[in-house]
């Protein structure tokens, strides 16, 4: 049969291979036995297989291999055993998903149909499996291939023609735009069709403004299709056209319903398109309110429309989210108890107010209203549970301040209190627990490291009682690390250096999610770095080298990365010791070979150079001007041999200037150092894409400040006021270094003015000077003072 079974007396036909199919398929055999090998193989799905080798022979030629030509029967029982494979969670296909396999047979189908094969017609069955296995495959890009199976639907029943991408013109016209060849109303989709097409666009990974788009184009399709769905098909009446099917409803149908707006919402808060949710909402309402109670919005409308405002992060999202819950509560007034606010939807306004609680003062206070509302309630349903009153904490987190940090702690008492009152619904966990943590550490307040470190220590007292919920993490003490790190104490760094070796012990006794990371090793660097601390050079180093250690043993999780790096660099530097910036080079000198030998993500960046350059400009070196120079040519050799991560920046050429500014010696070893840097200077104003900012002219003039004599390098002093006027960002700060240094004659000069150089501003200054940069207003004290001058 596979070598050439035309030559047969008796060679096998379509109703063989359909047979053999057929008892693959009613043998609810959806892969192969393990002990049974096929001559030939396609597919691990038996009747999949045989329907590919059929469409095989068949190609190789076509003339002589017409009688195995798969036909209708061939197609569906390949797709109905795929989707029966599917459905019962059977078998594994790691070449290929069981929905595009389904795809690429429907597709061939069609291919042989609209080639004049009638026995190859498909039915609406066959399209509504195809369509049901795509979505239950949740694969990435399976929406357009059932977006094309949609189409196929409307294009082969003659609803629109083949390729179109419907539009406001196509709604209008659409009855006039059907391709009259194709005419089969037994595939016209139906409002289920419809609406998986818009659940897959709502399940998909990203939703942009173009899916929002097609989905929205989608529903008005189908309310066209509703409107026009008698004079659509010519004279012939529709009701004739009905066409009956057993388990898919008894009429033709593609009615959007409640579920089509409700995922249509969905889309667009996916979307980031909160007011196209809440027109959609208004629609659904006016739609009810006419008599069309089959979209009455429900309280899943509403809460998704709520959502939607909450995670639009806009400074109204909060009143909008409020304005829908005030017209749940008005309708439930009213007498339409199902949409009467839950704790979901007041839950989900809490989350809006979220979002605007750094633009708004109110939000914080708005979101306690909520709560003791919900506290007041007689209806269970109703109560605040822990998800509630988290989201009541980082709203207060959002807030910040000490108002914020004393909330968390108090919030966290709430939810105790009323989890001990029987109130199951508020019994804490360890998420409250972190999220409090968090708002406490970035509140801002002098103490909240002991405020947090007090929290954490509560955890650890109530997970050590037999309260499993409250088991601190990973994250739990990352975040105390970093209320350390930013609390400046000069023992934060030792504290830091405990939790961590806490939460190995932690480790080591068997308790889960607690095993130190990256993140809680930078941050107890980062911990020593802010201490200011004498080792803290030391022990970012002695962290570091077993974080290096931990990984070659294969714990990725402890992987070092830029930022390890970069901390632990800034730790010498702050420890002030006098080989500082020796440890600094050392470091980033490891970092390149280690880069090349372990691991390429620890490749040094630009931000590594310029933490080294001010390295540099914080030692005891007193040539820092060569020092700086070898960095910054190394950096420039390395970023022009292809190293895009250490390409220059205008903070490196800041950097490099502040450094050169402050090296020692003679007056002509510092006129030296400034030759070079000025040389940097030209190199920068001649590159098209970096321009100085508002740090580099004051540092250039530091540098005329710190190695140049004012009246004996006046030839130098020159070409860098001219460089400075060119530039046009002479602001406050800078006139006042200028006018520092520069001696009184020569300014006046400049600026044309016989008045004292110090009685004036730098709005008294030519215009051209200070184009480039934004001035605030001249105080009512110099205006009156120029006056009387």
């Amino acid at each position: 049969v596979n070598i050439a079974p035309y030559l047969h007396s008796n060679p096998p036909t379509v109703p063989t291979y359909n047979n053999v199919i057929s008892c693959w398929f009613y043998s609810n055999s959806d892969n192969y036995p393990r002990h049974y090998e096929p001559n030939y193989f396609h597919d691990t799905n038996p009747a999949s297989n045989i329907l590919y080798q059929m469409l095989h022979l068949y190609n190789l030629d076509p003339e002589n291999m017409e009688r195995i030509r798969p036909d209708y029967g061939s197609f569906n029982m390949a797709i109905a055993s795929l989707s029966e494979l599917q459905k019962n969670g059977n078998g594994f296909r790691s070449h290929q998903a069981i929905g595009k396999t389904c795809f690429d047979h429907l597709s061939t189908m069609i291919q042989f149909y609209k080639d004049g094969y009638e026995d190859c017609a498909p039915d609406y069955k066959i399209f509504l499996k195809v369509l049901n296995a795509l979505e239950l495959d949740r694969r990435r890009g399976n929406w357009s291939l059932a977006r094309k199976v949609l189409e196929e639907m409307l294009h082969l029943s003659g609803t629109v023609d083949s390729n179109v991408y419907w539009t406001e013109t196509m709604h209008q016209d659409a009855s006039e735009k059907r391709d009259n060849k194709w005419k089969n109303v037994n595939v016209f989709p139906r409002t289920k069709d419809f609406n998986i097409i818009l659940a897959m666009i709502a399940n998909a990974d990203v939703v942009d403004q173009e899916k929002l788009d097609y989905a929205t184009n989608l529903v008005v399709l189908m309310e066209h299709l509703v409107k026009k769905e008698r004079s659509g098909y010519d004279n012939e009446s529709f009701s004739n056209r009905i066409v009956q099917f057993e388990g898919h409803g008894n009429s033709y149908n593609c009615k959007p319903d409640i579920f089509t707006y409700n995922t249509l919402i969905s889309i667009a808060a996916n979307a980031g398109r909160p007011e196209v949710a809440e027109e959609t909402l208004k629609k659904m309402a006016k739609k009810s309110a006419a008599g069309d109670f089959s979209v009455k919005p429900d309280k899943t409308t509403f809460n998704t429309v709520i959502s939607a405002w909450a995670r639009s992060k806009t400074h109204s999202s909060g009143d909008k989210a409020a304005g829908v819950i005030h017209l749940m509560q008005k309708m439930a007034d009213e007498g339409d108890e199902s949409v009467r606010p839950d704790r979901i939807s007041l839950t989900s306004v809490m989350n809006s107010l979220i979002s605007s609680a750094k633009r708004s003062r109110n939000a914080p206070l708005q979101a306690e209203d909520i709560i003791q509302r919900m506290e007041q309630s007689k209806d269970s349903h109703l109560q605040p549970d822990t998800v509630t009153y988290t989201s009541l904490i980082k709203c207060w987190g959002q807030k910040g301040g000490l108002k914020a940090a004393e909330r968390a702690e108090k919030i966290i008492d709430t939810l105790h209190k009323r989890y001990d009152d029987g109130y199951i619904e508020c019994k804490p966990d360890s998420y409250a627990y972190n999220v409090a943590l968090d708002t406490i550490a970035k509140s801002g307040v002098g103490d909240a490291a002991e405020r947090a470190e007090a929290v954490l220590n509560r955890m650890k007292n109530l997970f050590n009682s037999g309260k499993t919920d409250l088991a601190p993490t990973t994250e739990s003490f990352a975040t105390v690390m970093n209320a350390l790190a930013r609390s400046g104490n000069p023992e934060s760094g030792v504290k830091a250096e405990e939790l961590l070796q806490t939460m190995h012990n932690l480790q080591n006794e068997g308790i889960s999610n607690v095993e130190p990371n990256t993140i809680a090793y930078t941050t107890c660097i980062m911990a020593w770095r802010n201490s200011g601390h004498k080792d803290a050079g030391k022990r970012a180093s002695f962290l570091l080298k077993k974080m290096e250690e931990y990984y070659d043993e294969g714990l990725h999780d402890l992987r070092p990365n830029v930022i390890t790096y970069t901390n632990v660099m800034e730790a010498w530097i702050s420890s002030g010791q006098h080989d500082s910036f020796e440890r600094v080079k050392a470091i980033l000198d490891h970092m390149i070979h280690r880069s090349k030998t372990v691991d390429s993500e620890c490749a040094p960046t630009t931000i590594c150079f310029n933490v080294a350059l001010k390295a540099i400009r914080l030692s005891s070196e007193p040539m820092k001007d060569q020092k700086a120079q070898i960095l910054f040519d190394r950096m420039k050799e390395m970023h022009e041999s292809g190293d895009v991560k250490v390409k220059p920046s205008i903070q490196t050429y800041n950097a490099f200037f502040s450094a050169c500014a402050l090296t020692e010696g003679s007056p002509e070893r510092r006129r030296a150092a400034f030759s070079i840097a000025i040389k940097a200077l030209l190199e920068l104003q001649k590159k098209s894409n970096m321009h100085a900012d508002s740090y580099t002219w004051p540092a250039v003039w530091k540098l005329c400040e710190n190695l140049l004599d004012a009246e004996k390098d006046i030839s130098w002093i020159n070409r860098v006021f001219e460089y400075t006027v060119k530039s046009g960002a002479i602001n406050e700060l800078l006139f006042n270094n200028i006018r520092r240094f520069l001696p009184k004659e020569y300014l006046k000069k400049k600026i044309k003015t016989e008045k004292d150089v110090y009685d004036l501003t730098v709005h008294d200054l030519p215009s051209e000077w200070t184009r480039n940069v934004t001035l605030g207003k001249q105080s009512k004290k110099n205006q009156k003072k120029g006056r009387r001058k």
